[in-house]
């Protein structure tokens, strides 16, 4: 594999963690196992500005239908970058960096498998689980979708869009933690 296997399981967010030198991922794939494809990506920082946010040209799956689950208009991808143009920014941002996703083991697949698709080696430093994290916080039995998180929480929650999920887990998380 091209992918870094240091880290051999997604721990959950720890409170301190959350910090200048994190980010919060969310992915948006089609495919699935090892033909699974990144089709959309946001970063977003603590202060919840997002840093980053593109749809990614699929190459390998064909483009998802219109549904409730994907809210995607097939013109955006028109004009959406090749994985590779993607990658050189997004290798930028996140090198060194302490990646937090909610569901973080998903994100972390899809980025691992889509990089090693198009033989490159991803720089990520390492990951927490905001869902792990949550489901600690709120004693909770099992896992909860964002939705239900959010909704623990009074919040909306996210679109099944990335911006738009790294918005609600960054918003979930700050009043998870009372910030």
């Amino acid at each position: 594999m091209y992918y870094d296997k240091k880290q051999l399981y997604t721990p959950a967010l720890e409170p301190y963690e959350f910090n200048e030198r994190a980010l919060i991922v969310d992915t948006e794939t089609i495919g699935a196992g090892p033909l699974i494809e990144i089709i959309e990506i946001a970063l977003c920082d603590i202060n919840g500005a997002i840093v980053y946010d593109t749809l990614a040209q699929p190459v390998f799956n064909p483009l998802p239908k219109p549904s409730a689950h994907h809210r995607f208009d097939r013109a955006e991808f028109d004009r959406a970058p090749a994985w590779s143009e993607v990658w050189r920014e997004l290798e930028k941002l996140i090198a060194g960096r302490l990646l937090i996703a909610y569901n973080a083991t998903f994100d972390r697949r899809a980025l691992a498998a889509t990089c090693s698709r198009y033989q490159q080696t991803t720089s990520e430093w390492a990951w927490r689980d905001a869902m792990q994290f949550v489901k600690q916080k709120l004693g909770a039995k099992k896992s909860l979708s964002l939705a239900e998180a959010c909704a623990a929480y009074g919040l909306p929650a996210g679109t099944h869009r990335a911006a738009d999920d790294v918005r609600a887990t960054h918003a979930m998380l700050r009043q998870a933690l009372g910030r």
